[in-house]
C-alpha cells in the first residue's frame, strides 16, 4: 500500500515561523508534519517516495491511482517520444481507469505497423489506428506491470503524431515550452494540454468509464 509520509522528532520544525494558518494545514495536533509525499514501503524496510499528494486522483470506485509515478514508469516504452513532451496519463472520479495521451516515436510506431503490414499513408492516420492504439496500451502494461498497482494499468490510449510546429497548439502540435504544454523547466503543464487537446482527451476518456 502506499500513503503520505507523517514525520516527528526533535529535528522536526515545529511549526512555519509567523505563518498560523499553514502551520495548522500541515502540522496536526500531536505535533506530525503531513509532508505531502506519498511513499511506499520496500520489502528490505526502505521507504520509497513514489509521487506527492496532490498528484493522486481518486477513481469512481474509491481507489487512488499516483499519476506522475504512472508517467515516469510508462514513459520507458520505445513507442513514448520523450523530446516531443511523452506522455500524460489521465483520470478522475467519472472514471473506473486511468487513460493516457502518448506523444509518439512515428519510427517505432511505422516499424510496428510495417512489420504487422498494416498499410497507411502518413504517421497521423497511423495514430489514429484502432489497432496501433490497443497495442501501445498493451505495450505500456507490459512495462507497469509489477511496478505500479493493478488500478494504475491503462484502460487505453490517445496517440499524437507530433509532425506539428512546435510553436502552435492542434491535434498534431508536440509538447513544448513555446506553446505552453511544457512549463520551462520541461515538465507537463497539464490544464494547457487538457484544453488543447479537449477533443482527444474526451475520446480517449470514455475508453476508462465501463
Amino acid at each position: 500500500g502506499r500513503g503520505e509520509v507523517w514525520i516527528k522528532g526533535m529535528c522536526v520544525s515545529s511549526g512555519y515561523y509567523m505563518q498560523a494558518a499553514k502551520t495548522r494545514e500541515e502540522f496536526d495536533d500531536q505535533g506530525w508534519f503531513h509532508t505531502g509525499d506519498i511513499a511506499i514501503w520496500l520489502p528490505n524496510g526502505m521507504l520509497k517516495i513514489v509521487d506527492r499528494k496532490k498528484n493522486l486522483v481518486k477513481l469512481k470506485g474509491g481507489e487512488y491511482v499516483a499519476i506522475e509515478s504512472m508517467e515516469a514508469t510508462y514513459a520507458e516504452s520505445v513507442f513514448v517520444n520523450g523530446l516531443n513532451g511523452g506522455i500524460m496519463c489521465y483520470a478522475d472520479g467519472d472514471m473506473d481507469r486511468p487513460v493516457a495521451m502518448v506523444q509518439v516515436n512515428d519510427y517505432e510506431l511505422k516499424k510496428w505497423a510495417d512489420s504487422m503490414r498494416i498499410s497507411y499513408s502518413s504517421v497521423e492516420e497511423l495514430c489514429k489506428n484502432p489497432e496501433a492504439a490497443a497495442m501501445v496500451t498493451k505495450d505500456l502494461n507490459g512495462i507497469g506491470k509489477g511496478k505500479l498497482g493493478g488500478n494504475e494499468a491503462l484502460a487505453s490510449v490517445c496517440l499524437l503524431p507530433g509532425t506539428g510546429a512546435p510553436t502552435e497548439g492542434g491535434a498534431t502540435a508536440p509538447w513544448t515550452p513555446e506553446n505552453t504544454f511544457l512549463t520551462a523547466s520541461n515538465k507537463l503543464n497539464r490544464k494547457p494540454i487538457e484544453m488543447g487537446f479537449a477533443k482527444e482527451l474526451k475520446a480517449v476518456k470514455q475508453k476508462g468509464i465501463r
